[in-house]
């Protein structure tokens, strides 16, 4: 049983308070509260991005999966995943682009569209910000045999 009272600042005035708590205590000091999403409602957003990166997976439709409104969702998924959603779906589009570009030898222009994005000119820009290089950079350089790949048919 908790006791509260307040006074005014004369003090003729006192109301005192009572609540029966059921058996939950209070946090502790330090106590941390969970943030961002919780584990299925990540996973069903991770679906639901990978499934849609050739079309345009929206804010919407990703609370939707996850069940809440838009903008908790937005303050959520950026508190899970460090970023935002549109950035999340950017870094997903150019992580398959790049299992494309090592996988096949379809063009640049091929990749770009079958990663959902609306040109060449496009996932240009965008691998640059993310990668730090164009994309005919990074997949002359990923071609290239590694050090070790080297070392290992000299045996």
């Amino acid at each position: 049983m908790t006791q509260l009272q307040i006074s005014d600042a004369r003090g003729s005035d006192t109301v005192s308070l009572r609540a029966s708590f059921t058996g939950h205590k209070a946090p502790a000091p330090g106590y941390l509260r969970w943030e961002g999403l919780l584990p299925w409602q990540a996973r069903r957003v991770r679906e639901y991005v990978e499934s849609g990166l050739d079309g345009r997976p929206s804010i919407k439709g990703a609370a939707e999966q996850a069940k809440l409104s838009s903008s908790y969702f937005s303050r959520r998924f950026r508190q899970s995943f460090g970023m935002t959603f549109s950035q999340f779906v950017a870094s997903r589009r150019i992580a398959r682009a790049q299992s494309l570009m090592i996988r096949s030898r379809s063009s640049l222009c091929q990749i770009a569209l079958a990663c959902g994005f609306t040109d060449q000119a496009h996932f240009t820009r965008t691998f640059g910000g993310l990668i730090g290089f164009t994309p005919s950079e990074w997949r002359r350089l990923a071609a290239q045999p590694t050090e070790k790949s080297q070392i290992m048919a000299a045996c």
